[in-house]
């Protein structure tokens, strides 16, 4: 069975208000209480799926839960066990012999380890449930108050969850949206067996979400294409995004959450004219998360890659503040706000719940003459640039390298259509171009960092001295690399 839902967490501030929306005297309620177990070693956990035990009231119900094919979907199994004599111990996984798929998935996850499964956590949840309809759709908004628990520890759960019964996906997102503005709600991707296993393992998040590759068809149609993109880039997003938003994330879920960002502004830029649904808002909101999100990944730079450089030599010491010290908005309110909801759920939309009416307009035998052209398009851009490259202004400059990244961002979302050695070729060629160009505005990036730590400490004066003094060689290093590359031989031709 696939489940079609999406969960939210509800600000502390909202959870009365919320709750009483739901009208609790009148709608249905229930007793919750989970059993989740995994190997030791996680096998479930880490292939995305869950196996619990659940008594709802009075009943037991055994259910299986996999990651769908995004964030919108997730296929869950459920056997209903009713009353049960004992309280059950262990799952019983002849329970799924009449759902093949969940029984294949498991015996192929666990092997010869299903003697192994062991109690890992548990949730005990009072559920306030009700039905809405809403733009020819039956959503079911379920309110859990409760706890996930390990033998060490406890997690408080407050959050809801939207599932759609019956009707279009896109109308659950929409309704949805209506509560984020509202209730001020943040979409949170973790499920309850994620946040139980972290529980379990004493870890605060999960690892950082890195981008994955696309399988294209050359079937697809141009709008197919972009929806696939899109979809792609947001299951990078999400994750990463749900870790800073929860304030449990780590410098690399940040960085991570930008490099998603960058590729599906990219590819917005790129491809927007490939379907009538692409809405300029988006890629504009994009914008504004994506620099408010950049201070605290600059520093982490600096301090990872340059600083160290001048310690080494040891000269001076520089304790540099860090991104929250002198932010204005913490990087977790900025994800949590109404906009950057709004526009992660508009995106789902997207990409998730179907083809533009009029895709018809778009079709799939141009999909590699209109990759071509853009192609084509970005890579004499880069050409032009490196003829003049020395005599170009900061900012034209900073703009080469971000043509650069975003050429490399189009290629890997297009490259399933071509000969893999052909664009591996390509990418060699460009890939120093990127790294002389990186270098380069680290360096700028650095002197501005240190010029502003200078208030406090006189001895940063130094290290922007440091670092402006190695700009010129960089920048002889970037012009270089990009008169090399205008002699790459294309795959697109």
């Amino acid at each position: 069975m696939l489940e079609i839902e999406l969960k939210f967490q509800i600000p502390e501030a909202q959870q009365k208000s919320l709750k009483q929306a739901l009208q609790p005297d009148t709608a249905q309620s229930i007793h919750l209480q989970a059993k989740y177990f995994d190997t030791p070693e996680r096998l479930l956990s880490k292939n995305g799926m869950a196996l619990r035990l659940r008594k709802e009231g009075e009943d037991w119900v055994q259910t299986f839960k996999a990651a769908g094919k995004n964030h919108l979907h997730r296929i869950e199994v459920e056997v209903d066990l009713g009353i049960c004599s004992e309280e059950p111990e262990l799952p019983d996984l002849n329970f799924f012999a009449e759902h093949p798929e969940a029984q294949t998935l498991l015996e192929k996850t666990l092997g010869n380890q299903v003697t192994e499964l062991e109690l890992q956590f548990e949730t005990d949840v009072q559920r306030i449930y009700r039905i809405f309809n809403f733009n020819n759709a039956e959503i079911e908004v379920c309110l859990d108050q409760g706890e996930v628990r390990t033998q060490n520890d406890i997690d408080v759960i407050h959050e809801v969850e939207f599932e759609l019964k019956q009707g279009p996906a896109e109308s659950l997102i929409h309704f949805a949206q209506g509560w984020v503005k509202k209730y001020q709600l943040w979409l949170d991707v973790r499920s309850k067996a994620e946040r139980g296993t972290l529980l379990a393992l004493g870890q605060k998040a999960s690892k950082a979400v890195h981008a994955k590759s696309i399988e294209l068809s050359k079937e697809d149609s141009t709008d197919t294409v972009l929806r696939k993109i899109v979809a792609n880039c947001l299951d990078q997003i999400l994750p990463n995004l749900a870790a800073v938003a929860a304030e449990v994330a780590d410098a690399e879920h940040t960085h991570q959450a930008r490099v998603g960002i960058r590729r599906l502004r990219s590819a917005l830029k790129i491809f927007s004219n490939w379907s009538d649904a692409v809405d300029p808002v988006w890629e504009e909101n994009l914008s504004k998360l994506f620099n408010q999100l950049g201070s605290a990944r600059d520093r982490d730079v600096v301090e990872a890659d340059i600083l160290p450089q001048i310690v080494q030599e040891g000269l001076i010491t520089i304790e540099l503040p860090s991104a929250s010290d002198d932010s204005e908005h913490p990087a977790g309110s900025v994800v949590r706000s109404v906009m950057v909801m709004n526009t992660l759920l508009d995106l789902m939309a997207f990409a998730y719940t179907g083809s533009s009416v009029h895709e018809n307009q778009h079709k799939s035998n141009k999909v590699k003459k209109k990759i071509k052209k853009r192609l084509e398009k970005m890579h004499q851009q880069i050409v032009h640039d490196a003829s003049q490259f020395m005599q170009l202004e900061a900012e034209d400059r900073h703009r080469t390298r971000k043509r650069a990244k975003r050429l490399r961002y189009g290629i890997e979302f297009v490259s399933s259509l071509y000969s893999e050695k052909e664009v591996q070729h390509y990418l060699k060629q460009l890939r120093p171009v990127q790294e002389a160009l990186g270098h380069y505005n680290d360096l700028i990036i650095a002197e501005e960092v240190f010029r502003d730590a200078a208030a406090q400490q006189p001895t940063a004066w130094y290290a922007a001295g440091w670092v402006k003094a190695r700009q010129e060689s960089a920048l002889r290093e970037a012009a270089q690399a990009l008169e090399k590359f205008c002699t790459a031989q294309t795959f697109w031709s």
